[in-house]
This record gives structure tokens, C-alpha cells and sequence, in this order.
């Protein structure tokens, strides 16, 4: 039996090359391919330039790949490479489907690491100067979405909070 390879979950952060965390960075100068989403930019495609480049693109009311698609094309490269990158804008772990790619890989006993990224937004709260937290005002965040599966409610309940962040 073949030895599988592993993957990493990678935040790429808010867009910016320069933004993607130091690890993150180096272990896509190590990639043996890498699948990314619609938010990764050429410049931190630069990045990975030795790497076999796989787009996954999915961006809400776009045309896009299915997420059971992404988990076998993920599986299929872990059987077939040494290292494995998804590289997701923002941080995987927040609306990312981290999950769900999580449990897929795991099933096999594929081994994952998770590489955070800077979120979005809070990235946008540092470029506009707003804090998301302020002491006497807000000492509370919620962050959602405004996309939902089509078998859940359009108008889900909003979080009860200082702080929402769309």
C-alpha cells in the first residue's frame, strides 16, 4: 500500500501576499500541488510556483465546485502526493467548510494540519480603523452569513451581540 501524503489547510488571509502568515507562506513553497479558491490571488499563487495548481473555485450564486467534489479531488491528491495544499481565502476555519473537508480526509486517515489565515474581517476592521471590540461599547462579535444551504431557513435568527460582522 502507498503512503498517503498530507494536507494543509491553509488560510491565504484577506488577499494580500504579504498578509498570508509566515508558515503558511513556507509551506507553499513546499507544495506539491495545491487546490485553491476563487478569493486567492495570482500574487499568492506566486507563491507556489514549483506546485501543480488546481482551481476550486467557489464563490456564493457563481458557478462553482461542488464542496463533494473538492473533498475526492483532495483525497485523490493526498493518494497521490507527498504534500497536499487547500489554500482558502480569509482563515479555514471560519465559513471555509474546514469541516467537511476535515471529515472526508479523516475517514481515510489522511493526516491534515490546519494553517490559519488573518479573517477578512478582520482584516477590514484594521484597514477602516474600527475596532470590533471597544471597551464600555462592544465587548462582544458575532460573525454570519448571508448564504445559506438550500435546505435551511433564508432568514436565519441574527446572533445577539455588540458586534455583527456580514
Amino acid at each position: 500500500m502507498t503512503e498517503l501524503g498530507k494536507v494543509y489547510l491553509i488560510g491565504a488571509g484577506p488577499g494580500a501576499a504579504d498578509l498570508i502568515t509566515v508558515r503558511g507562506a513556507r509551506l507553499l513553497a513546499q507544495a506539491d500541488v495545491v487546490l485553491y479558491d476563487a478569493l486567492v490571488t495570482p500574487e499568492m499563487l506566486a507563491l507556489c510556483s514549483q506546485a501543480e495548481l488546481i482551481s476550486v473555485g467557489k464563490r456564493s450564486g457563481q458557478r462553482s465546485t461542488a464542496q463533494e467534489a473538492i473533498n475526492r479531488l483532495l483525497v485523490e491528491c493526498a493518494q497521490q502526493y507527498r504534500m497536499v495544499v487547500r489554500l482558502k481565502g480569509g482563515d479555514p476555519m471560519l465559513f471555509g467548510r474546514a469541516d467537511e473537508e476535515l471529515r472526508a480526509l479523516e475517514a481515510l486517515g489522511i493526516a491534515v494540519e490546519i494553517v490559519p489565515g488573518i479573517t477578512t474581517a478582520v482584516a477590514a476592521a484594521a484597514a477602516t480603523r474600527q475596532p470590533l471590540t471597544k471597551r464600555g461599547v462592544a465587548r462582544s462579535v458575532a460573525f454570519f452569513t448571508s448564504s445559506t444551504a438550500p435546505d435551511q431557513p433564508e432568514h436565519p435568527a441574527l446572533p445577539h451581540t455588540d458586534t455583527m460582522i456580514q
